[in-house]
């Protein structure tokens, strides 16, 4: 039974800092100081990352069990009654609500249930973790000034297919290459755009 304070049970008791300050936007959409003060705690964020993990849905009970296994750092099948109670109140008491008032997420009393809403998407960006076999665009912006230095020294040696490519067609090839990946680049930050 390997404890470990999370430091996020600041906010458990339902204190004034679970509230929207006056000037949080009456808006639908959720502030963007409220975006990041439900991002600002912890369990939170795993609650948000867990659920997106699972298809944006999971019994508060699992929810619970899977977030006191991460901070206590066991599997989810040793985690013991108080390490999930105390999740499972912390959640269902000052968290969900928070979010739900949000529109991050819905809570279904009755059944259990734990689902993504439609606000939750605005998150993606900052939750957004790049897996061991994926790449982030600094590392894909890298690879390609490296194709393309490959390509320059390729043609300033005159190695074949480069021998019968003007200057002016690889120059326009590598122009469409660099355009193309930024205009990708664009659209997906314009997305998650906050």
């Amino acid at each position: 039974m390997n404890q470990v304070s999370s430091g996020d049970d600041d906010e458990a008791a339902g204190g004034a800092a679970d509230r929207p300050g006056p000037d949080a936007e009456e808006s639908d959409r959720i502030s963007t100081d409220e975006l990041f003060a439900l991002l600002s705690n912890g369990r939170r964020r795993r609650a948000l990352r867990i659920l997106a993990e699972n298809d944006g849905a999971l019994k508060l009970r699992e929810l619970a069990t899977t977030i006191a296994a991460e901070e206590n750092g066991l599997d989810p099948v040793e985690v013991d009654y108080t390490q999930r109670k105390r999740l499972y109140t912390s959640l269902y008491q000052s968290h969900l609500p928070r979010m739900e008032r949000n529109g991050v997420v819905a809570h279904d009393r009755n059944s259990g249930l734990v689902t993504l809403d439609s606000e939750a998407d605005r998150f993606d960006a900052y939750l957004e973790v790049v897996g061991e076999d994926e790449f982030t665009w600094s590392e894909f912006y890298a690879g390609l000034a490296g194709l393309f230095a490959v390509v320059t020294l390729a043609y300033a040696t005159e190695t074949p297919p480069f021998l019968t490519v003007g200057p002016t067609a690889l120059m326009a090839t590598l122009t469409v290459v660099l355009l193309v990946s930024a205009l990708a680049h664009v659209r997906y930050t314009r997305g998650r755009r906050v």
